[in-house]
């Protein structure tokens, strides 16, 4: 192999090792101060860690990013809001008054939001 050819080699590989090192970085974490004010929130984890979701309306699914992976829920509303096991508001799971959170919801309830409204 000719150095020109050599060194093309070896920069593609550099660029791919490169791309893969990006590609492993793990994704920023969410934490309870990250909740904005007005906002009903969830966390993947415990003690408000993890992927995170917020909202300020009803919400007839989290999406496939929470869909039955909520832990923690602060309410930051002036408003109650009911969570639901299923889309569309479906097995009501209990509500959060205003400025109403859990670190860590009840066994049952754990991992199995997908909506959530308010009243």
């Amino acid at each position: 192999m000719n150095g020109s050819r050599l060194r093309g080699v070896l920069l593609s590989g550099a660029v791919l090792a490169g791309a893969l090192v990006t590609l492993n970085v793990p994704a920023a974490q969410a934490h309870y101060s990250q909740c904005p004010s007005g906002h009903f929130c969830v966390w993947q984890h415990s003690s408000y860690e993890g992927r995170f979701f917020s909202g300020t309306r009803d919400t007839p699914n989290v999406g496939k990013d929470m869909n039955d992976r909520t832990t923690s829920v602060w309410n930051r509303t002036n408003r109650t809001v009911c969570m639901y096991r299923h889309e569309n508001y479906g097995y009501n799971m209990g509500c959060y008054g205003p400025g109403g959170s859990v670190a860590a919801l009840p066994i049952p309830h754990n991992d199995s939001l997908t909506s959530f409204r308010f009243h």
